[in-house]
């Protein structure tokens, strides 16, 4: 798989989403994509007593930012996750 380049405009977008979750973020988190209304449903479901936190992104954008969190700061990626979705959660 090769790696997705970005140009300078997309690199400061993802970095200033990258700031706001790092604002929320916990050691304890989960972080992963997903649409809102789904993932709604999925923690419904699985009666998840976690609150989300919602972070709106471009579908191009939202594996990288969940790849950086995973890798670079050793958050859980959750079993939630999807790839290419228009929103970030923090559980």
């Amino acid at each position: 798989m090769t790696p997705v380049k970005f140009n300078e405009k997309e690199v400061r977008e993802i970095n200033e989403i990258i700031a706001e979750i790092s604002k929320v973020i916990k050691p304890k988190s989960e972080i992963g994509a997903r649409n809102r209304a789904t993932l709604s449903g999925l923690l419904a479901s699985t009666k998840t007593t976690k609150k989300p936190h919602y972070f709106k992104c471009k579908r191009e954008y939202s594996d990288a930012i969940v790849s950086f969190f995973t890798k670079e700061k050793g958050v859980t990626k959750s079993r939630f996750t999807a790839t290419a979705q228009d929103t970030i959660f923090v559980l």
